[in-house]
């Protein structure tokens, strides 16, 4: 029988942290992750300061707030825009992006995007040609710093019954716009068909008054 690694101590746990977010990928500007990471080797302290169990106690707590102080870093870095995936992806991710474009022209860049081979870009641009749309027909307010997947649920108000592409799309873009994996040729298809199924589609505006049918 293997006898198990001894757990990380206090010290050790917020040395690993404090690696991993000064990493390139959670690079940022304006002194953004400088202030993330006081906050978050100030607060790790304090709370190992205060925990004084049994070894096995202390090592399973210290892995869970390793990984939950990584996560939080993550969507946090991730909401504000500041986590980049690369430099393939050319198109603005904000969905209130370019506000002097209409709808119209955001669905052409994305055809022209998925003709050229860009999924990414394509599904980017699906998207934000999606919520234009119901922005310029007054069925969407759009916040800055809305995410894919509030869009989406806020444009599944008007049009039930295409929540779940609605939803799907929102995963395209985050994959497309955030993930280490490129979105797929049937996401950024996908979606660029349902921008333009939408377009042409009559909202539901019972549904979006609360109003039972």
């Amino acid at each position: 029988m293997i006898a198990a690694a001894p757990p990380p101590d206090p010290e050790e746990a917020r040395s690993r942290v404090l690696e991993e977010l000064s990493k390139s990928e959670y690079d940022t500007s304006g002194g953004f992750l400088e202030w993330l990471l006081g906050h978050l080797e100030s607060w790790f302290a304090a709370l190992m300061d205060g925990v004084r169990g049994s070894s096995t106690t202390q090592g399973v707590l210290t892995v869970v707030v390793l990984l939950l102080l990584l996560v939080a870093a993550v969507l946090v870095l991730r909401r504000t825009g500041n986590l980049r995936r690369s430099a393939a992806l050319a198109e603005e991710r904000a969905l209130d992006a370019e506000e002097h474009l209409r709808a119209e022209v955001l669905r052409e860049r994305a055809r022209a995007a998925l003709g050229a081979g860009r999924r990414d870009d394509a599904t980017v641009l699906a998207l934000r040609a999606l919520v234009r749309d119901l922005e310029e027909r007054t069925l969407l307010e759009v916040d800055a710093g809305m995410t894919a997947h509030e869009a989406a649920i806020a444009a599944a108000r008007p049009f039930p019954e295409l929540r779940p592409s609605l939803l799907r799309g929102a995963a395209a873009f985050d994959t497309a716009a955030y993930s280490a994996r490129p979105a797929t040729a049937k996401q950024a298809e996908d979606l660029l068909r349902l921008a333009e199924y939408l377009a042409g589609s009559t909202p539901d505006l019972a549904a979006l008054d609360g109003t039972p049918a």
